[in-house]
């Protein structure tokens, strides 16, 4: 049988390019969406950067691109609460070659780079998204937290925070900041806001501690003793930390009450906010720590220093009393005041901190801990007219090799201590001390060892200062060179502490907001020193006051000087 076959003729169909395109574009948009809704931001992200720029019609084009805006700010707001803020970045840098691009974008950007420790560039984009956002208090915020805390401009931050009260009215945070900020920046000033910044932050978070403490604060700084008394006493029930226990011992003593005050100040060596200090490796153990309950009658006692000299100094008064309540007393303090206090007689023996290992002691005690021991009390603190001296020998060396021999008063000045004086605004800018040196028939001499902000660089031609600080090998130099001197000059520092151990006399500079231990600033001593009388700015900063009385007196003595040498030349 015969099969017969069929002719197949193929017949060629036209392809429509332009739609064969769109649904090709079409496909890609779909995918792209997929991707994005899947959680894959980064393919479907990426497809749509590849479709955008291939979409002719306009309407199309715009709702394409508001759906990849959309995903790019999830996307974004991903990776940042993934701490991937470099990617972020990366990623908002694509987003924002996209005309219209959200707001938020230029805020979230911002914050970005706050996190990667980029201040400026952080202000820069939140200060963008402040001009062109329609909501902008939220931005107060973050431009104050970051004023704040990277830029450390209290002003500005105070501006930002102000205003974002405009929207958050009832955001205790917010008023906690602004009480914080104005008395950190103002310290005396503006009382009245600091105060209701702060109890309005009271009002809307009465159990918050970190309110109820800086409430304490301010109303003990401005001496509103029964309003304080009642926030520390609050304080007590919110879990306090020991920063917070030691905040109350410093209110306490500033407010004579040393036998709590100081009883609370132990807990200095458990502060939370201790950041770089370093304490004595000994005070990293409690092996032989006394309890201060313990009879010590037959033992001995190693007392060791803390940290600054200051304080080495000051508490060096409390030795005597503490002989007579135990067997031996081992005094250890810093090397460079090793030679002072064996050459001052303090009936102890003296050892550096390397000694330690191989001294024989039955307990160790701190000695800011000493005021507890001798039931110290604002009037009966001991040895307050001077407790330490130099051989007679040695002062005149010293006086004989680096002090002028002439008639003129002679002064020595300290006007900074370390940074830690800095923080609390002790320091005064040498140029208020200018007049000084000006003066005639009088030589200024600067006690100041390290020029930390190198203001002896810059006197004026017609001001002459002699500089001491360089020769000073230890403690004892710095004591020989004070009893060749007139009169001392000083801010809240080491030297002025020495120059009241010495019994020197001496003007003591206090800023209105003093340090807790100066519970009296005013009459003709500070208490803890009868030779420094003090004379304190009366509002913070204002120099010019005390250093005009300053003047005043200096110039009763320069004449007197000058009366005695004449009256002398007459016999």
């Amino acid at each position: 049988m015969q099969v017969s076959k069929r002719l197949t003729v193929t017949k060629e169909i036209p392809i429509d390019l332009k739609k064969e395109m769109d649904l090709i574009l079409s496909m890609d948009i779909a995918m792209a969406e997929q991707y994005c809704k899947t959680g894959d931001f980064k393919t479907g992200l990426k497809k749509y950067n590849e479709v955008i720029p291939r979409i002719g019609n306009d309407e199309t084009r715009r709702k394409v691109e508001n759906a990849y805006l959309n995903y790019a700010t999830t996307y974004g707001q991903q990776l940042m609460a993934e701490n991937k803020y470099l990617e972020a970045l990366e990623h908002y840098r694509n987003v924002m070659r996209l005309p219209g691009v959200p707001v938020n974008i230029y805020k979230n950007i911002g914050l970005c780079m706050k996190n990667i420790g980029n201040a400026d560039m952080a202000i820069k984009f939140l200060e963008h998204f402040e001009e062109i956002s329609p909501d902008k208090e939220d931005v107060y915020i973050y431009l104050g937290d970051i004023v704040y805390t990277d830029i450390k401009d209290n002003k500005r931050a105070i501006t930002y925070y102000e205003k974002a009260l405009e929207k958050y009215p009832d955001n205790f945070t917010i008023y906690n900041m602004l009480g914080h900020l104005y008395s950190t920046e103002y310290q005396d000033k503006f009382k009245e806001k600091q105060i209701y910044y702060l109890s309005k932050a009271f009002e809307l978070a009465p159990q918050n501690r970190i309110v109820v403490k800086n409430l304490a604060y301010v109303l003990g700084k401005f001496d509103e003793v029964a309003k304080a008394d009642e926030m520390y006493a609050k304080l007590m029930y919110l879990n306090p930390t020991h920063s917070d226990l030691h905040a109350y011992g410093a209110y306490l003593v500033k407010h004579k009450r040393f036998s709590e005050g100081f009883k609370f100040l132990q807990h200095r060596f458990l502060k939370e906010d201790l950041d770089n200090v370093a304490f004595p490796d000994l005070f990293n153990t409690k092996k032989k720590r006394w309890s201060l309950k313990i009879d010590i009658s037959n033992k001995i006692i190693l007392v060791h220093f803390e940290q600054g000299f200051g304080d080495s100094i000051m508490f060096a008064r409390f030795i005597d009393d503490l002989k007579t309540r135990c067997k031996e007393v081992i005094l250890v303090v810093q090397d460079s005041l090793i030679p002072l206090m064996k050459d001052s007689k303090l009936g102890v023996e003296v050892y550096s901190e390397s000694d330690v290992p191989n001294l024989k002691y039955d307990y160790w005690i701190p000695m800011m801990d000493l005021p507890i021991v001798c039931e110290t009390t604002p009037d009966n603190i001991p040895r307050a007219e001077g407790f330490l001296k130099v051989p007679k020998a040695k002062i005149n060396a010293y006086k004989k090799q680096y002090i002028n021999d002439n008639d003129k008063l002679k002064i020595g000045i300290a006007y900074e201590g370390t940074m830690a004086s800095k923080e609390t605004n002790r320091d005064i800018p040498l140029s208020y001390l200018y007049p000084l040196m000006k003066l005639k028939d009088v030589e200024v001499y600067s006690f100041q060892v390290d020029d930390l902000t190198r203001q002896m660089d810059m006197i004026p031609q017609d001001a002459q200062l002699f500089r001491l600080g360089k020769t000073f090998k230890d403690w004892e130099d710095t004591a020989c060179a004070m009893n060749c001197m007139d009169l001392m000059v000083t801010t809240d520092n080491g030297v002025m502490n020495l120059a009241g151990a010495l019994g020197i006399k001496t003007f003591g500079i206090f800023n209105k907001v003093t340090e807790w231990r100066w519970f009296k600033t005013d009459g003709d001593d500070i208490a803890w020193y009868k030779s420094i009388r003090p004379f304190q700015c009366p509002t913070s900063d204002d120099w010019d006051t005390p250093i005009a009385q300053i003047m005043e007196e200096v110039d009763k003595m320069r004449c007197k000087k000058i009366a005695d040498k004449i009256k002398s030349k007459s016999k």
